[in-house]
Formats: C-alpha cells, sequence, structure tokens
C-alpha cells in the first residue's frame, strides 16, 4: 500500500471516526438532515445512478398528466425549496415504488396499474416524498456504511461496491418510525394541496388485505395505526386531481 493511499483512508477513518461520534452524542437523524442537499445529489450520482430501470416516456398525454399531478403535491412550501424530487414511472410490473438518494422516485407500472384513484397514486408519491423530505434515505445509507459490508465496500477498493449499493438500494427497508415520519409528512402535504386523503387511506387498506401488494408490504410495513392517523388531518375542501378519463390515460402511461 503507497503513504498516499494510506494516508487517505486513514481520513476516511477520521472523518467516519467523527460523524459516529457526533451522532451517538446528538442522534445519527439531526445530523443528516444537517447535510446540505447538494451532497446527497452528488453521492446520488456515485451510488444510485446505476439503478436499473426502463423510463416510460412513449406517451406524451400520460406523461403531461403525471407532471401535473405531481405538481398538485410538490412544492407547495418554503420547506419544499429544500430538496428536490423526479419522479419517473418504469417498465416493470412488480407493485412497488421506491426513493433514492437526491430525491429520485421510481413507481413501477404495476403500482401504477393497481391504484384505483388518482388519488390513490398521490397518496403513494406523498409519502415517497416523505422519505426525501425527512432524509431517510441518506440516513439510511449512512447507517450501512458503517456496517462490516459497508466498510469492507469502502476499503476494499473492488469492482462490486456499484452492484452492492444498487442492491441496498432495491432492497432497503426503512423503520417504523421513519415510515411512521413518511405518512405524516405525506399526509400533511395531502392536507396542504387539498388532495382527498381517503385515496391513501383505501390504498394501504387494500395492501394489507391483497396477497398481490406483498411486495410494497414488505418494503413499507403497515398497521392499524397507518390507518388511523389519516383520521387526525382534516380532509375538508379537498378537490379531484383530474377527470376519470384523465386518469385512465395516466394508468396506461407505459403503453405506446
Amino acid at each position: 500500500m503507497t503513504d498516499r493511499a494510506s494516508k487517505l483512508k486513514g481520513l476516511v477513518w477520521v472523518a467516519i471516526t467523527c460523524l459516529l461520534g457526533v451522532a451517538f452524542a446528538f442522534g445519527i437523524s439531526p445530523v443528516v438532515r444537517a447535510i446540505p442537499w447538494n451532497w446527497e445529489i452528488s453521492l446520488s450520482h456515485l451510488f444510485s445512478s446505476d439503478l436499473p430501470s426502463q423510463p416510460c416516456r412513449q406517451n406524451a398525454q400520460a406523461e403531461s398528466l403525471l407532471n401535473r399531478l405531481v405538481k398538485r403535491i410538490y412544492p407547495l412550501d418554503h420547506e419544499d425549496t429544500l430538496f428536490s424530487i423526479d419522479v419517473q414511472v418504469i417498465h416493470n410490473p412488480v407493485i412497488n415504488a421506491y426513493a433514492a438518494l437526491g430525491g429520485k422516485i421510481s413507481v413501477n407500472s404495476g403500482l401504477l396499474k393497481q391504484a384505483e384513484s388518482p388519488e390513490e397514486f398521490a397518496g403513494v408519491l406523498s409519502h415517497e416524498i416523505g422519505h426525501v423530505q425527512r432524509r431517510h434515505i441518506l440516513e439510511g445509507a449512512i447507517i450501512h456504511i458503517f456496517t462490516t459490508q459497508g466498510i469492507d465496500m469502502i476499503f476494499s477498493g473492488g469492482t462490486s461496491s456499484t452492484a452492492d449499493w444498487t442492491e441496498y438500494f432495491l432492497r432497503m427497508n426503512f423503520t417504523r418510525s421513519q415510515e411512521a415520519e413518511a405518512d405524516e409528512a405525506g399526509l400533511r402535504r395531502l392536507q396542504k394541496a387539498h388532495v382527498d386523503n381517503q385515496g391513501f387511506k383505501h390504498f394501504f387498506e387494500r395492501m394489507e388485505k391483497s396477497e398481490s401488494l406483498s411486495t410494497f408490504i414488505s418494503d413499507h410495513p403497515s398497521n392499524g395505526a397507518r390507518m388511523e392517523m389519516v383520521d387526525t388531518f382534516d380532509n375538508q375542501g379537498v378537490t379531484p386531481i383530474m377527470t376519470p378519463e384523465e386518469w385512465q390515460v395516466l394508468k396506461n402511461y407505459c403503453q405506446p
């Protein structure tokens, strides 16, 4: 090992040790939320750029409707200017949606087809935006770095690191407290946007009962408290996101 490489690894260890010390003193969440958003954007280029995806871009009308739906729920206030999102629908029949570093939110075409209304779909997106807003993805990535596997990925210098990180992002599970935070943030977002939150409630109710939604359940644990939380948010003054005809166009987003 060269002296330069040895010194570089030493500096990395010092940085990790300092970050761990701060995290143990104040908790990991405050530390992560203090990290500038542009740093997370830079990390996203390193770790999540190779996530497998086949974005649907053939249907211009459906894409316009998707953009309109996203603008209905983001941005809503000054806090939303502190982070960015990029929503894409990808060709994948598995019923799932996930957020990656840098606000990249991917929705599988299977989930879009399963959703019964634009309000349900907006509820799922608001939940994922909640994870981005609360910096849960970066928090999970940092914790992963501190595991034996993560440290080995840093110092091994092997070519498998990108594949390992890709696998991590695809299989990342959130804790129950993180799920509750994302639920609360998502429901507050729907309230501000005057979107009917019963779509959120209905989707997760069906998710608990349907075996076809088992993949999404495994990624996003659900329980009765989630449904009870919906009822604590005011649902007055809601307006439809789009017409039934427009919703059918959006549901067929991945069709040419």
